[in-house]
């Protein structure tokens, strides 16, 4: 950043006007300039322009600074949260308001908080404080920024904004020299939101990426999370020895380590792979194993299972099984917007456990609510879902038309994931 892209940055961040900055210090036509990069002003004005926005605009030694950021980014990556919080408390108490070690705080603040703390609000108002940046920012300071922006959009589920970003960082990686490190974390980052998106080649493609590389450099921890996402595609494609074979090996590494949380994740993918075989019970006692494993889990992390816990008692004909569940966790689910998604899942579930199929109450619900939020994010996933399902509500109560209307959507929302490039089998 330049001098003038320095100014108005921070003008913008202590929310000051030009009018405001400029006032007592020089004419408002010649701030604008000076942010322009029209003209370089004197060293008594840019004195005077510092000390009212009360910052540091001399050149530090970014690289230096950015080495002992991306240290702390290190411990993240090496999912050493205890030496992150030590490194980032060092960092916190050592920063200064120079422009440019500013920026960079924000943005490792950002990484830190999501991957550390499981913090989304706070990073939401300092990404928008360093949004002003995005047309000048380069280099690895680009890379890591990207990054802070697409975990932001994963966290928030926006995942198709979160891959943008993510992909957008990887032009650094073509364009700057970075550690092979930094490398495997984005690959992997791209690789699970590709997953998530059920895109499955651009997933496995990037997750063998970064497994290469976790595996080359005795990272077995990221090497068994490789694992679970490529165990999770091949379960897509109904390849489930594949997937099973890749769920035992992630398992080995879980067990070594003693790591709870990743065993939660490799016994609800094995309760996946029951399922879809059609082994119920087998499901059933698998999803509470990874409930159990994940205990100390924040909800965001052990969600799915729950809701692939109440899904299997509806299917073996467990309704009061189903409905205790909801009644443990839909008011925590509800507690927090994020999870509307899932609030409506178990809102369907809970009016089907209590009602049981094809009820009006419940196609009520899913006309009104249900269906209006997933039409809104173009969830065509979960239309393809339930759409038929009202279809064939109309069409048990001889309402053709209706019926019909509903059965085309769902064709629809069918051909929408194909021309996203999504393979959900």
């Amino acid at each position: 950043m330049n001098l003038g892209e320095k100014i108005r940055y921070f003008r913008r961040v202590k929310n000051l006007s030009q009018q405001e900055l400029a006032a007592g210090i020089c004419s408002i036509p010649y701030l604008s300039k000076i942010e322009n990069g029209v003209t370089e002003p004197s060293e008594e004005i840019q004195q005077h322009l510092a000390e009212r926005l009360e910052i540091r605009l001399d050149t530090i030694n970014e690289d230096e600074i950015l080495r002992n950021y991306v240290d702390l980014f290190y411990s993240l990556y090496q999912l050493n949260y205890q030496s992150a919080d030590e490194k980032f408390k060092a960092l916190a108490a050592s920063h200064t308001q120079s422009v440019d070690e500013e920026i960079l705080h924000k943005i490792f603040k950002c990484i830190y908080l999501m991957q550390a703390k499981d913090e989304i609000q706070p990073v939401q108002v300092l990404l928008k404080e360093v949004s002003y940046i995005d047309s000048v920012i380069n280099g690895e300071k680009a890379y890591y920024y990207f990054i802070a922006k697409g975990l932001l959009s994963f966290y928030s589920n926006s995942l198709e904004e979160a891959l943008h970003y993510f992909f957008t960082a990887e032009k650094q990686l073509e364009e700057n020299r970075f550690q092979e490190w930094e490398h495997a974390y984005l690959f992997y980052m791209i690789g699970l939101t590709a997953n998530n998106l059920h895109k499955n080649i651009v997933a496995l493609e990037y997750t063998k990426q970064a497994l290469d590389i976790f595996e080359k450099n005795y990272f077995f921890k990221r090497s068994a999370n490789c694992r679970i996402i490529i165990a999770i595609i091949h379960l897509r494609i109904k390849n489930f020895d594949e997937s099973t074979k890749q769920l035992l090996l992630a398992e080995t590494i879980a067990n070594s380590f003693n790591e709870e949380p990743l065993k939660g994740m490799i016994y609800h993918n094995l309760g996946s792979v029951a399922t879809h075989k059609g082994e119920n019970d087998k499901a059933i006692k698998l999803f509470s194993q990874s409930l159990k494993a994940k205990e100390q889990v924040p909800l965001a992390g052990k969600i799915m299972t729950i809701y692939a816990l109440i899904k299997e008692f509806h299917k073996t004909n467990c309704p009061q099984e189903g409905l205790n569940l909801i009644e443990i966790w839909l008011e925590q689910v509800q507690a927090d917007p994020i999870h509307r998604e899932y609030e409506l899942h178990f809102l369907y579930h809970k009016q089907l456990f209590t009602f049981g199929e094809h009820n009006e109450q419940i196609i009520q619900f899913m006309v009104n609510e249900l269906i209006p939020y997933f039409q809104q994010r173009n969830e065509w996933m979960h239309l393809a879902n339930y759409y038929p399902i009202i279809g064939k509500y109309f069409e048990s109560n001889q309402k053709y038309k209706q019926a019909s209307m509903y059965y085309s959507y769902a064709f629809e929302s069918m051909r929408n994931m194909h021309e996203m490039g999504v393979t959900y089998l």
